[in-house]
């Protein structure tokens, strides 16, 4: 026998380089790789890291972008909703402007109701003021008009920074100007007001790019990191755009890529950290790894000569299994090839046993030949199970429907003197003897009973024997649809015959072995009679010891 295991004598002659090398140089090579794969990991996570910080300061950027969209289209809705009353307080299209006190005292109080409104204007197709919610101001240039007829803009009304909006009032040409400035303030609170975490503006844009507002004022970026360039943005920068409504403005909000990776510089110690702490554990493993190198060298000698010992010693002992597994494989087959020729032998027996009965029948009268008939059908049922137990590959199990289909082909061959019609639908079932022969005399029992004496005075009908699994065992049914049970059947127990003239053994023998195959027994009437035996899959023995 070659042994699975290469002595170490051989690992030290191997062809191959690797294993000719000392233990310690193998201790290197491998210590080598793992530092360099160690800083490299690192590097491969940092970078990863970096990328990641990027990715995140692009959704900052994007949720501070739609927050400041959506803050400026509530204060332009606020002012467009102011404008829309201006223009109302103005007059109908063919009024002349207004200019009293009233109208201006109107608007003062709708300019008031709106904290972020600095002031409401009416102003005449010039531009020249004609009304104001404050004292009075220089006149202005107006905005051109978009193509929704508001105008957009930047001024300065009372002194300070505006955005302002400017509807034209009904007419043709329109006959004047509404115009509501609101405080630029309103915005850049807001703005400055954000915790971003990296250095950022906000800026809103008009339709055709120039900046109508920009936080910081400056045009650079907030919360620059020291030694960044905050006077300026770089092309590198991450800027993302949020349209403001209908309004044909943006909200733009950049931040400084370089705020963004000098955070992501000062984690980098980390990782430089964990490389450094890695290398290190390495060296510390590779110092001792190589002195333990080194005395297992010193340690093989002894080691091949307790090998060699060893393998002669499994030499031996395998040599006396082998000698001994044959031997129990001998006397198994011997086993087999006995117990198959003990059944045979009691199959043969049992064959001229019915013989000799058949002969002792045949002087006897017709009443007491019955109970003859009866007890060979049982002696056939067992010869039947011994023969295909002799023929089954495994001693000890038989197929259960290949017993039934056998066993009933010969019941309706011999007891069925009304031509009865028997139907058979089984399933495979593989089954010890132990259990097969008590319910096949039992099933026998039931089919024999059911061909004689279900249907009296030569009337057709059907025997149908079913075997069916259940998801815990057998189900076992043979039912009839002839005269049923008498009526005065005392119980399920003590059955008597359906011609009235027996005294019940055969009900009280199939109860017998039922009990024997841990089966229960269940008789019912339903256009004839159905005896159900319920067989579940726990073994006889083990069902006896859970009894006991």
């Amino acid at each position: 026998m070659v042994s699975d295991t290469m002595p170490l004598r051989a690992l030290r002659s191997h062809s191959s380089p690797l294993y000719r090398l000392p233990g310690s140089a193998l201790v290197l090579i491998a210590c080598t790789a793992a530092v360099l794969l160690t800083v490299g990991l690192s590097a491969v996570f940092a970078w990863r890291d970096r990328n990641e910080a990027v990715q995140q300061a692009t959704g900052v950027a994007g949720n501070i972008g739609l927050l400041a969209a959506e803050h400026a289209a509530r204060l332009f809705e606020t002012g467009d909703l102011l404008l829309t009353q201006t223009a109302t307080l103005a007059g109908p299209a063919d009024a002349p402007l207004p200019d009293d006190q009233e109208t201006r005292e109107r608007m003062a109080l709708l300019a008031a109701s709106a904290p972020h409104m600095v002031g409401l204007e009416i102003r005449d197709a010039s531009g020249a003021l004609r009304l104001s919610s404050l004292p009075d101001t220089a006149a202005a240039t107006t905005p051109a008009l978009w193509p929704d007829g508001l105008a957009i803009g930047d001024s300065r009304m009372d002194g300070r920074a505006v955005v302002t909006l400017a509807q034209p009032l009904p007419g043709n040409p329109p006959r004047g100007w509404a115009v509501a400035g609101l405080d630029a303030r309103a915005f850049r609170d807001v703005y400055r007001a954000l915790d971003v975490g990296y250095g950022h503006s906000i800026s809103i844009l008009k339709p055709d790019g120039t900046p109508l507002l920009r936080e910081p004022e400056g045009g650079g970026t907030m919360g620059g990191q020291k030694g960044d360039d905050d006077t300026a943005s770089h092309a590198d920068d991450i800027t993302v755009t949020r349209p403001i409504g209908d309004t044909g403005l943006s909200a733009v909000v950049t931040i400084a890529t370089g705020s963004v990776l000098h955070r992501w510089s000062e984690r980098l110690w980390i990782y430089a950290a964990f490389a450094a702490a890695a290398c290190a554990t390495v060296a510390v493993i590779g110092a001792l790894a190589i002195q333990r190198a080194r005395r297992e060298r010193e340690a093989e000698d002894a080691l091949q000569h307790a090998y060699d010992t060893l393998e002669e010693h499994v030499h031996q002992r395998t040599a006396q299994l082998e000698r001994a597994n044959a031997q129990l494989e001998a006397a198994v087959t011997d086993k087999e090839v006995l117990l198959k020729e003990v059944q045979h032998r009691v199959k043969n027996n049992l064959q001229v046993i019915c013989s000799l009965l058949r002969l002792q029948a045949a002087r006897i009268d017709e009443n007491a030949r019955r109970g003859f008939d009866e007890s060979l059908r049982r002696i056939q049922t067992m010869s039947l199970l011994h023969e295909l137990l002799h023929r089954s590959a495994e001693p000890a199990h038989i197929n259960f429907a290949d017993a039934l289909r056998q066993m009933c082909d010969g019941l309706v061959r011999s007891d069925n003197p009304t031509a009865a019609r028997l139907e058979l639908e089984t399933e495979d079932w593989i089954v010890d003897a132990d259990r097969a022969t008590p319910l096949a005399i039992a099933t026998s029992e039931l089919v024999s009973n059911a061909l004689l004496h279900a249907f009296p005075h030569g009337h057709p009908g059907t025997v149908r024997v079913m075997l069916k699994r259940e998801e815990n065992g057998m189900r076992l049914i043979v039912r009839d649809n002839g005269v049923g049970l008498p009526a005065g059947m005392p119980s399920q127990h003590k059955r008597p015959s359906r011609g009235g003239s027996s005294s019940g053994l055969g009900l009280n023998l199939v109860q017998a072995l039922s009990h024997q195959a841990g089966a229960t027994l269940k008789i019912e009437r339903d256009g004839g009679t159905i005896f159900t035996l319920t067989i579940p899959n726990l073994p006889v023995r083990q069902q006896a010891r859970n009894a006991a």
